[in-house]
């Protein structure tokens, strides 16, 4: 596909134009709710997810569309324009990265799309969005409606990447497997784990993570794939988890379902019933509760992408945490007293940690960008598609210190600069000996267990010599 006109349409910078942003907004918005009935039935057509899984992926994505088009504002964006011009610095000034290329996930598509793209579009972009021919539904419906509802100089969809040249001069946003050395990557391999402790509530954690497990076709990122289970509350959770599985997959949601996927066999619980790291505790044609009894299992390693829950039992915070996933997880649910999720959060690497609960929004779309601030009212934050560009006035602290050092002719101020340089920390208001360290700690512990059995030999040697003195007196 020729994208001349978005290379064009981003020298020329009309997507800086609020009022252009605007409109655009308002163009897709229409478009999207003209076409609501459509994009219904293309998500059900592919996902076979319920009614209620359709509505929800519908409603999260046009409320991301709205959060994102009420955070435009014209009279902020001109105040910031034209600060230099009234002698006041800029320094939040931004820009647009100029373009963005998007490569959105199979999973929860039309929200994954949307979230991206009305981001990238508040930033102030020129927008690609990657989208390849398929047999799905919803990816045809996207290619006939999304260009009608945009300006075609300033948004494309293309089936094919582009060149590498072309690449260098967009914002990667790829929210799929990728090897792409920069960009906004979702970390859409990394592992999501669940740990249930003693002191937690039992029942509530095995009916969460059950819905997070089975939703939308247990194809989420943020699904738990694997719970870690204290050895002492394994029992009661297994219980719980089969009576919320056995409810869960009743009706509508159940086997008795027909649509994509639906009544397809599970190919992981196939190698399961040949795996003798694991064992089946109750299953479906598509879907399971697996307890994985060995350490070295390779399902503790792998990426579950069906509806299937994996549990592990642990012996205790300590041995939960020393589990070895050798990655950075996609995210940590912690399901503990608040001291002891505090120990477990902070001791596993997770990008994300919840405590308690399983936020259901973050089930729909693709995992949360690597090394990014989490954003609680949307997937991707405007800024991330924005570029830095202050503009400043006056002089800030240090540049005054250094002209003044550097002219010399004030040495009264540079003297006084030197002796603030070079002046003592403040204090941290700490008495000393106050706080006891880990070396402290075994240096004291190692003192005290010395001069025990020094003071046990003494006294033994004390007491055999007095008998023998006694004894020859």
């Amino acid at each position: 596909m020729d994208l001349s006109r978005i290379l064009t349409a981003n020298i020329d910078g009309r997507t800086q134009n609020t009022r252009y942003r605007q409109s655009q907004f308002h163009r897709l918005q229409s478009t999207l709710v003209e076409h609501l009935a459509e994009i219904q039935d293309a998500i059900r057509a592919d996902s076979g997810h319920t009614q209620q899984e359709i509505r929800a992926e519908v409603v999260l994505a046009l409320q991301e569309l709205r959060t994102h088009y009420t955070s435009l504002s014209l009279a902020k964006d001109l105040e910031i324009e034209y600060r230099i011009a009234q002698g006041k610095d800029n320094v939040d000034g931004w820009r647009g990265a100029g373009i963005v290329y998007i490569v959105p996930c199979v999973h929860t598509l039309f929200f994954s799309v949307i979230s991206a793209l009305t981001a990238a579009l508040a930033a102030g972009n020129c927008i690609v969005l990657e989208l390849p021919q398929t047999m799905l539904a919803l990816p045809a419906l996207l290619r006939r409606i999304l260009p009608d509802a945009l300006d075609h100089d300033t948004f494309a969809i293309t089936a094919q990447r582009p060149d590498r040249s072309f690449l260098s001069k967009a914002l990667m946003v790829v929210q799929t497997e990728s090897d792409a050395p920069s960009g906004i990557l979702s970390p859409a391999t990394a592992r999501t784990v669940a740990v249930v402790d003693r002191t937690g509530k039992v029942a509530e954690a095995a009916q969460a993570l059950v819905a997070a497990r089975f939703a939308l076709g247990g194809r989420s990122p943020y699904a738990p794939d694997v719970v870690l289970v204290n050895e002492f509350v394994m029992k009661p959770f297994v219980e719980s988890v089969i009576q919320h599985a056995s409810k869960y997959l009743a009706g509508e949601n159940g086997e008795a379902r027909q649509g994509s996927g639906s009544s397809r066999r599970s190919v992981l619980l196939d190698s399961i019933t040949k795996d003798r790291s694991a064992r089946v505790l109750v299953s479906g044609s598509n879907w399971g509760i697996v307890e994985v009894q060995d350490r070295n299992s390779p399902l503790l390693q792998k990426k579950i992408n069906e509806k299937v829950l994996l549990v592990h039992p642990v012996t205790s915070l300590d041995d939960a945490i020393d589990v070895n996933f050798n990655q950075t997880l996609a995210a940590t649910y912690a399901f503990a007293a608040p001291a002891s999720a505090k120990y477990l959060t902070q001791f596993i690497d997770a990008d994300i940690s919840w405590v308690n609960h399983v936020p259901a929004h973050m089930l729909v779309g693709p995992a949360i960008p690597r090394n990014t601030p989490y954003n609680a009212q949307t997937r991707y934050a405007t800024a991330q598609f924005q570029r830095p560009r202050p503009q400043l006035i006056a002089a800030s602290t240090p540049a005054q210190a250094a002209q003044t050092i550097l002219d010399g002719a004030n040495t009264v101020k540079s003297d006084i600069l030197w002796r603030q340089a070079i002046a003592p920390l403040s204090s941290t208001n700490q008495r000393p000996g106050f706080k006891i360290g880990y070396f402290e700690q075994g240096i004291i512990s190692g003192g005290l267990i010395t001069l025990a059995s020094v003071v046990a030999t003494v006294s033994t040697l004390g007491y055999y010599t007095w008998v023998l003195v006694r004894a020859r007196s």
